[in-house]
Order: structure tokens, then C-alpha cells, then sequence
């Protein structure tokens, strides 16, 4: 996937396309809660948006109720790049599943779910 984004976001990987995707569904959310949301520790998390800020990509502000919280928000920029990189990704999981019959991939979310819970007992 990262060989078809243009060259200036060529940069962007992983974390950083799914703290985008969580803020671009729900947006002004508190840095902790997009943590738990992407299964992400708080120093990936950081780091993550701390590139995207340099970036111009989120935008992180002071809760108006608790100024130890940052809220996060997805700039327009944010949202453009998103929405360019969507297609791509969806692209990929297309060919991730191709060959893959539906009940296969059912057995494999299952197992998959139940191994995070597993873990998170």
C-alpha cells in the first residue's frame, strides 16, 4: 500500500493511519481513550501524535473541563489525507482476503477475538 501513497505522506504508517481513521469516526476524543481505542500504549500513541501535529494532520487542545487531559482533534488537512489514504487501505484488505472464503475469515476474526480477550482478563 505504502508504494501507491503520493510521496509526501509516503511517511505515514500504521499508527499513525489509525489514530487518523479513529479521530476522522469520532473526533475530540482524549488522548488516553485513543489509546485504548487502537490498541496502542500512551508512548506509541505520543509519538504518533506528535508527528501528525508537525504535520498539521491533529490538532491536540486542552479539555475545558480538566487541563491535565488533551483532547484530539483531526484537522481539515487531517481529514483530506485521510480520505485519500482510504481507498488504498481498503484496497489492501481486498487483497489481503482474496482466496479466502467467507467462513474462513469468520473462524479467523473468532479466534482472533477470542485471543485478545484472553489477553485482556
Amino acid at each position: 500500500m505504502y508504494d501507491k501513497l503520493n510521496k509526501e505522506d509516503q511517511h505515514l504508517m500504521g499508527p499513525h493511519l489509525g489514530v487518523l481513521s479513529d479521530l476522522y469516526q469520532k473526533d475530540g476524543v482524549r488522548q488516553q481513550d485513543l489509546a485504548i481505542s487502537s490498541f496502542k500504549d500512551k508512548a506509541t500513541i505520543t509519538r504518533s501524535l506528535k508527528l501528525l501535529e508537525r504535520e498539521e494532520l491533529v490538532l491536540r487542545t486542552a479539555d475545558p473541563i480538566d487541563k491535565r487531559t488533551k483532547r484530539i482533534y483531526i484537522t481539515p488537512k487531517g481529514r483530506k489525507v485521510y480520505q485519500a489514504i482510504l481507498p488504498l487501505g481498503q484496497e489492501t484488505i481486498a487483497e489481503a482476503k482474496a482466496g479466502i472464503a467467507d467462513d474462513e475469515l469468520k473462524t479467523c476474526e473468532s479466534v482472533l477475538q477470542k485471543m485478545y480477550d484472553n489477553l485482556s482478563k
